[in-house]
């Protein structure tokens, strides 16, 4: 081989030797480095990035793909264009990038339940109490007067749309008037009665103050007045609960007793009207008992 010849060659693997280290040293520059203008292909720009987004996305990106009309790469932003978007980008040359503003901000469209919210099967309308866990799913404990010989239960959302969130519901044996929904797949379930977060179930004592959350009553709050009555409702006779000064309506059934600092008192049965009001309730502990499970914390 000439001499000449394989000074060529020689060149021309330092120039193939360079451009390999700087496109490589592109790729694996951190978010934070300065401006490199070597990546000019949309596809290696958008592997680039996803590497990046495995760290984390800036909260105003909403999404970001190639176009296969323009060959540019598009950012959809939620809103103005940020010094952490800016850091998102270094090293990409701006030729190649098409960033958009104002774009909707994605959300996930499954159905999230809480206790206080108001479920119905069929012609039946009544309040989920606590979400529990056990068998390895989660429960939705609501009154079992309400559960027994139920079909699919469903949630009410935004609008009174209903949204299913379980069926198969299980209940508790007669004189605990206590009812679980197994939960079905794409339900998210947040350990939360309204904005309370459940933190425990420590019980609260005759003239502790507690809140009822009815899917028709709302937020209503008193005392506890007794503890383990037998009632007697309309030839129903429920063990073992907790009479209170509370108000309550039809279709509160199932709804959750808790405290202002979260713990977790029962499961709406059923009240009477008359000299004031009296709601009862049964006792979260032997809700849970009745099924075997361990209450859901926020």
């Amino acid at each position: 081989m000439s001499v000449r010849l394989r000074r060529v060659i020689c060149g021309v693997a330092i120039v193939a030797a360079a451009v390999t280290t700087l496109l490589a040293a592109t790729l694996s520059a951190p978010a934070s480095a300065a401006p490199v203008t070597a990546l000019l292909d949309p596809a290696a720009v958008k592997s680039l990035l996803d590497g990046r987004a495995a760290l984390g996305l800036p909260a105003e990106v909403a999404d970001y793909g190639v176009d296969e009309q323009t060959g540019r790469l598009v950012v959809e932003l939620t809103g103005s264009r940020t010094p952490s978007v800016d850091e998102l980008l270094a090293g990409v040359d701006p030729g190649v990038l098409d960033v958009r503003t104002d774009a909707p901000a994605p959300r996930h469209h499954a159905t999230t339940v809480r206790g206080g919210d108001t479920i119905v099967s069929g012609s039946r309308r009544c309040t989920l109490g606590f979400p529990a866990t056990g068998a390895g799913r989660t429960w939705l404990l609501t009154a079992g007067h309400c559960t027994r010989g139920s079909g699919t239960w469903s949630v009410e959302t935004a609008g009174d749309a209903l949204a299913p969130v379980g069926s198969n519901a299980r209940t508790a044996s007669t004189g605990t008037d206590v009812g679980a929904v197994p939960v079905a797949s794409g339900v998210q379930v947040r350990g939360l009665v309204g904005s309370v977060a459940v933190k425990g179930s420590t019980p609260a004592g005759v003239g502790s103050t507690v809140c009822l959350y009815g899917s028709t009553s709302g937020r209503v709050c008193g005392t506890i007045t007794a503890v383990d009555r037998t009632v007697n409702f309309e030839g129903t006779v429920q063990y073992g609960m907790t009479a209170t000064s509370i108000c309550s309506a039809e279709g509160d059934s199932g709804g959750p007793y808790i405290t202002s600092s979260g713990q977790a008192q029962g499961i709406h049965s059923g009240g009477g009207t008359g000299r004031g009001c009296t709601s009862y309730f049964t006792p979260i502990g032997p809700a849970l008992s009745a099924f075997g499970l361990t209450l859901l914390k926020g």
